[in-house]
């Protein structure tokens, strides 16, 4: 008898059913959608290995085009991840569109966008997965590893579609944007900026030293492995399609293509991850979609911050000028 009600639990904890009803919901959104995307790295052992992430998918709202990364965790409901606070803005330079790693360094085309004014989800940064049986701490560090190893060869994708020479010719004024995503049935908690150790042991619930979440951008710095293997994908990029032609068409922070690989390789391949909690009561994933359509399209509150803030940072600039020069 236990074997017949067991199978359940079996299904859904191999994630399958998650990634069909991920799949789906993206379809909705009309994505093209693909079950797993797999590439190959050394493992542990040093040996070369296949790795994947769940489901590749993209969003396209011309000129954008959204790479989206996702990886999906189905837990138990009462599974709960817990992530330290961060703040956006810091010495990090963490935006609040950081996550979608805008990609446009080969188009030919005018592509500034101001600062976006507000928030998809509040900034963390490590986190844990805790259970009625312990704690997990390899969960989400593996999920952020399939994904992070995974994108320079995703943003190597988009710049071919602008050097190549029959690619170039429709792709040259896209904006790509690679997007890694997590998405989970567990429920997502941000410790509280002010909680200390006492405040934690004198708590009977975790509600009480947290916020509970929808949605989560966590900070994901490269390590000294992550960043050498991204120079590798970029070097191996830059040996193909020849140096030369890589600058001429350059159109980026710097004219040189080995700096501006290497920046990507170091602070933005990837510089944060979304985790994005989904239940049919509370989808984040609907979030996303309504934050990326904003940014793409913004609307008239949207067009009014960005407004306010050009505006406060004018008149600062302007009385900064004056100080200095009555001084």
């Amino acid at each position: 008898m236990a074997n017949k009600s067991n199978w359940k639990e079996h299904l859904l904890k191999s994630g399958i059913p998650l990634e069909f009803e991920i799949k789906r919901y993206l379809d909705a959104k009309n994505c093209v959608s693909n079950f797993e995307y797999t590439y190959f790295r050394e493992n542990e052992d040093k040996n070369l290995t296949e790795f994947s992430y769940d489901l590749d998918s993209s969003y396209i709202v011309t000129p954008h085009f959204a790479d989206l990364m996702i990886e999906c965790k189905y837990r138990h409901e009462s599974t709960k991840w817990v992530f330290l606070p961060e703040q956006y803005d810091g010495i990090d330079k963490i935006t609040h569109t950081s996550f979608m790693h805008k990609n446009a360094h080969f188009n030919t085309a005018p592509h500034y966008q101001p600062p976006f004014p507000i928030p998809f989800a509040p900034l963390c940064s490590k986190g844990i997965e805790l259970t009625n049986y312990g704690n997990n701490p390899k969960t989400i560090t593996q999920a952020i590893h399939q994904l992070s190893y995974a994108m320079a060869g995703r943003i190597i994708n988009g710049m071919q579609h602008q050097v190549d020479s029959v690619l170039r010719e429709h792709f040259e004024n896209t904006i790509f944007y690679n997007i890694p995503i997590i998405v989970t049935t567990a429920k997502l908690f941000r410790i509280r900026e002010d909680v200390d150790i006492d405040r934690i042991k004198l708590a009977d619930d975790i509600e009480e030293i947290s916020t509970n979440e929808t949605c989560l951008v966590v900070k994901s710095p490269a390590g000294i492995d992550l960043e050498t293997y991204n120079n590798t994908i970029f070097n191996n990029f830059i040996t193909e399609n020849e140096r030369e032609t890589l600058n001429k068409y350059l159109n980026s922070f710097n004219k040189e293509i080995d700096f501006v690989t290497s920046v990507i390789a170091r602070n933005y391949s990837p510089s944060c991850i979304l985790v994005v909690h989904y239940s049919k009561e509370n989808n984040g994933l609907d979030q996303f979609f309504d934050f990326i359509d904003r940014v793409f399209n913004p609307d008239q509150e949207v067009k009014d911050l960005i407004a306010k803030r050009q505006k406060e940072m004018k008149d600062f600039l302007l009385k900064f000028r004056s100080g200095k020069k009555d001084s």
